[in-house]
């Protein structure tokens, strides 16, 4: 298992994305009471958008992933929509109460759309590279991988989105948006080497 390359650049990709998780719950907060003149209760109006979204909509965005291949792609617009999404978070700064809150909660809109197209692809992919009869050590790798970018996310996001500010913000935007990107190209190589590995009887089957 840990020695599937393919797989764990996967995961480490996947796990990378996964901060986005946090971006909502650690950072929003403090960026809304320490760097915006928004009222404080849009903390918990964002976080009542964000429930409602993905209770709302979370099936509907994952009916168009439905192989590894559109799993990689939901990666891709996923990193996009978090990018728009910290950017008009990032925004706020500085802006009167009013227009603050429309773009922090415009961000959060974004960034859920996101979470949305990343869950759907980072499901998908846990399940769909892994070998069948391996499926329960991949999964496990899969969860230490996240559980590990969950550890770190409040160090991370502390960082890059209060000391670094506004251009931090943007640049963890920017990761997110490499690592969606870079997405469909490892999933290729993973399926390629699976393939391989399985020989050519079961390429022909």
């Amino acid at each position: 298992m840990l020695k599937d390359l393919p797989y764990m650049v996967v995961t480490a990709l996947d796990s990378l994305l996964s901060l986005q998780g946090h971006v909502l719950v650690l950072a929003l907060p403090l960026w809304i009471v320490g760097h915006s003149q928004t009222p404080h209760w849009l903390i918990g109006a964002c976080g009542v958008v964000n429930t409602l979204m993905v209770v709302a909509f979370q099936v509907r965005a994952s009916r168009g992933v439905v192989d590894n291949a559109s799993a990689g792609r939901g990666a891709v617009r996923s990193g996009v929509a978090f990018l728009l999404g910290m950017a008009a978070i990032a925004a706020a700064a500085g802006m009167p109460g009013w227009l603050a809150s429309l773009l922090i909660v415009a961000g959060v809109v974004v960034h859920t759309i996101g979470e949305l197209w990343h869950a759907a692809a980072s499901f998908e992919l846990s399940f769909g590279l892994a070998p069948a009869q391996a499926q329960g050590q991949y999964s496990g790798l899969h969860a230490t991988g996240t559980g590990l970018a969950g550890s770190l996310a409040p160090s991370v996001l502390a960082l890059f989105c209060i000391t670094w500010n506004i251009p931090g913000w943007l640049a963890l935007g920017g990761v997110f948006v490499l690592a969606g990107l870079a997405m469909p190209y490892a999933v290729r190589w993973a399926e390629q080497s699976r393939a391989a590995a399985a020989g050519p009887d079961a390429v022909m089957a």
